[in-house]
């Protein structure tokens, strides 16, 4: 089927990120989410993001114990929570840039598509995050994704804000993940 037939939902890409953390980039090639570490319950985080499956280190707050994950780390910019986190993920997905991202890893098996500086994609939705080394809300207002695929398996190995509103904000809404 791929990647790019799919609609997105929520539980759609935690799965993807589930699938992704902490697993290093060239083990995406050998399909779904490897086996827990039977001894530990989940996956061991490996690395401090470099090389593995990071999206939690862009998430504000004390991490995801379900993957393991060292999340929230101060040098990175971060999204506000995990409800931020899928929202702006599944707006990605769904843009311009996003649908021609997976239609190339549905052409292309083991390529790895990352949408980012220039090609950033601009967030409509009222999302919020921080800076680096800030604790500040911002606005988001473009935000990247580095992802590979297998098959119709999604891996989303790295999303973050990646350019915020330059005055600080007060959320006018609520963050509220998109079913």
């Amino acid at each position: 089927m791929g990647v790019a037939a799919l609609k997105w939902t929520r539980s759609m890409i935690e799965s993807a990120l589930f699938r992704s953390g902490g697993v290093p980039l060239a083990g995406y090639a050998y399909g779904p989410a490897l086996p827990p570490d039977a001894s530990k319950g989940f996956r061991n985080y490996k690395g401090g993001g470099k090389g593995v499956g990071h999206v939690y280190i862009h998430v504000s707050g004390g991490g995801d114990e379900t993957v393991g994950q060292n999340s929230g780390l101060a040098n990175r910019s971060k999204y506000a929570d995990l409800p931020t986190t899928l929202s702006v993920i599944k707006e990605l997905l769904n843009s311009a840039a996003g649908q021609a991202g997976l239609q190339q890893l549905d052409a292309t098996p083991g390529l790895q598509v990352w949408i980012h500086g220039s090609h950033a994609v601009p967030i409509a939705g009222n999302y919020y995050g921080y800076a680096p080394h800030q604790n500040t809300l911002r606005k988001i207002l473009t935000a990247s994704i580095n992802m590979r695929s297998h098959g119709d398996a999604l891996f989303i190995s790295s999303s973050y804000p990646e350019g915020l509103q330059a005055l600080a904000v007060n959320p006018v809404t609520p963050v509220v993940p998109v079913p």
